[in-house]
Order: C-alpha cells, then structure tokens, then sequence
C-alpha cells in the first residue's frame, strides 16, 4: 500500500516545490511501502541502481529482494574493484519528469555491464514524456504515485491510460 506516499503527496499538492521537499523528507519506512509494492512485481534482478534522492527507497527494494545496491554520484555508478557487475538491474528513482537522467544511467548501467530490466518510480509526473522515453528503450516502468500538471498546479492523475501501470 502506497498510503503513506500518497499522504505525503497531498499534503504538498498543488505546489511542485513542497512536493520535492516532502519527498527528500518522507522516512524510510514510508519508502519501505512502496519498495514492497515493486518487490511483487519486479523480475528476477541482482541489482538496484539508485539515482540521487532515491536510496532509500532503493536501499528499501534490496533488503526485500536481496539485491546489490548501486548509488549514482556526480552521474556516475560506482566503480567496482576486481571484477565488473554483470546481472540483470532496475533503475530506482524519486521522480520520472523528462526521463533524461534515468536514460543517463540506463546507458551508464549498460556500459557496466549491467542489463537494466525495469525503472522502479516513486512519483511519475504524467505530463512529461519520461515514461514514453523509457518504454522506447524496453523498459518497464512501475510507478507508485501518479501527478498531472495542471494550469492550477500538480494534481493526482485522473486519466489512466491502459499503459499507465501502477503499483498502487
């Protein structure tokens, strides 16, 4: 159950600032609710890779999945001594807008030897052209809280496109 995520979410809606600040500050056992949730319905993975803002909720997913956790810095995966990672990965992120920095770390991921399987997102905004990018890329996108931009600020997704798939 995502309740608490999306209590969170309306507490800050319509404005886009409070909704960033709230996420940064929403606890880990929060996360822990939605990492269940993509628990259930990711593939077999070996890896999750956490862009900036969303190692908690990725930390969350590999405790309950018992999955290696990758945390991005400066852009860039961590570099691992010996012996590259191979295995199958998700990308785990906060907030899907444009999809441009989850494309970064999918090219990232794959130049590590990794096959990214799946994007695990904690709020999708549905206005930008993120999961459309994403998809084209054979990805699955699962996405626990859905937003609309509207002329009076964020709101929760009302349309759900059959291709909209969410967890919640």
């Amino acid at each position: 159950m995502t309740l608490a995520l999306r209590t969170a979410v309306a507490a800050t809606l319509p404005s886009e600032e409070q909704l960033g600040l709230q996420l940064a500050a929403l606890p880990e056992r929060d996360w822990a609710e939605v990492a269940a949730l993509f628990a259930r319905d990711l593939p077999e993975l070996e890896v999750a890779v956490a862009l900036p803002g969303a190692e908690p909720l990725a930390h969350a997913l590999g405790r309950l999945r018992g999955l290696t956790v990758l945390e991005v810095r400066g852009g860039r995966l961590p570099e691992r001594p010996g012996r590259p990672v191979l295995g199958d990965a998700v990308i785990v992120t906060r907030q899907l807008t444009d999809g441009l920095a989850e494309l970064e770390v999918l090219l990232r991921a794959e130049a590590a030897a990794l096959r990214v399987r799946a994007v695990a997102v904690g709020v999708e905004r549905t206005n930008g052209s993120g999961r459309t990018r994403l998809e084209l890329q054979g990805l699955r996108v699962l996405s626990a809280v859905a937003l609309a931009d509207t002329p009076e600020g964020l709101k929760f997704e009302q349309r759900v496109p059959p291709r909209l798939r969410r967890v919640s």
